[in-house]
């Protein structure tokens, strides 16, 4: 299966212990995550196996189609951001997706964490909580600080005959830590399948079809599956093709406000 995975960008920085078995805890106020925070950016939709088309549809009218469901225990989609930072996410992961590098301003990362903050637990050991801390302890009493960006996957789990079928593709996005993950691809259609004896080659188009983008936040490391409605067209070009290329932007962000973005090109199959 086709997959994208993020690169490590910083190491975890070591300092030792102020105390035999001390550590001190930060509350997100203390950690300074949610400076000039922007109440108004979205909800984060949870609910194994929401129906989301009412939250995301028309957030990138006229691309190829929309986002119907995500499934998932570790969080879900951050909805309704279409007015505040949709235009600034999507000319950023539209560089990145053309090959270059991005990150999000500070503003946007503080409304966007304190969406996700705001609708997770921070009490240690609840389920799905995010332990906000200055540190986790390593061996030998030290304290291990967070200085790296998350690593993001993404796989593509439906071959091109099944969205020819069904006109759905499920992608899964995977990260190890708590946070944000926003994606943005676009597919380009390949050569046609061979026609069967008697009957005429299919045409099939080459424009590229978008795919909309979307933002999840994960309330610890995980996986979630986003199951996309394809356009009529993409649905019948794609289910007519031998193989496609997918082109895949990411931006990845930890509690930390620790960043990194990727671009890669996947390869669908029939």
């Amino acid at each position: 299966m086709p997959t994208l995975r993020s690169r490590r960008v910083c190491a975890l920085l070591t300092i030792g212990a102020l105390g035999a078995g001390t550590a001190v805890a930060a509350s997100p106020a203390q950690a300074g995550l949610l400076d000039e925070v922007l109440p108004t950016v979205g909800t984060l939709v949870t609910g194994t196996g929401a129906t989301l088309g009412g939250v995301v549809d028309g957030i990138l009218p006229g691309t190829g189609g929309v986002i119907t469901g995500v499934t998932g225990t570790v969080g879900g989609v951050i909805g309704g951001v279409q007015d505040s930072v949709s235009g600034v996410l999507d000319q950023t992961l539209g560089g990145v997706i053309g090959g270059g590098t991005g990150v999000l301003p500070d503003d946007v990362l503080g409304g966007l964490l304190g969406t996700l903050l705001s609708n997770s637990s921070t009490t240690p050991g609840a389920a799905n909580s995010i332990v906000l801390s200055g540190g986790t302890v390593g061996p030998g009493g030290q304290i291990l600080l967070d200085a790296s960006a998350p690593r993001s996957t993404v796989t593509v789990l439906s071959k091109l005959k099944q969205v020819g079928k069904t006109g759905k593709m499920k992608i899964r996005i995977k990260t190890n830590e708590p946070g944000i993950v926003a994606i943005k691809s676009a597919v380009r259609p390949g050569t046609a399948i061979k026609a069967k004896k008697g009957q005429k080659a299919a045409k099939v188009s080459k424009k590229l079809i978008k795919i909309p983008q979307i933002v999840l936040g994960y309330r610890k490391a995980g996986q979630l599956d986003v199951t996309v409605r394809v356009s009529r067209a993409a649905q019948r070009t794609l289910g007519k093709v031998k193989a496609a290329r997918m082109s895949v932007g990411t931006i990845a962000v930890d509690v930390w406000k620790n960043q990194d973005s990727e671009s890669t090109k996947l390869n669908l199959k029939r």
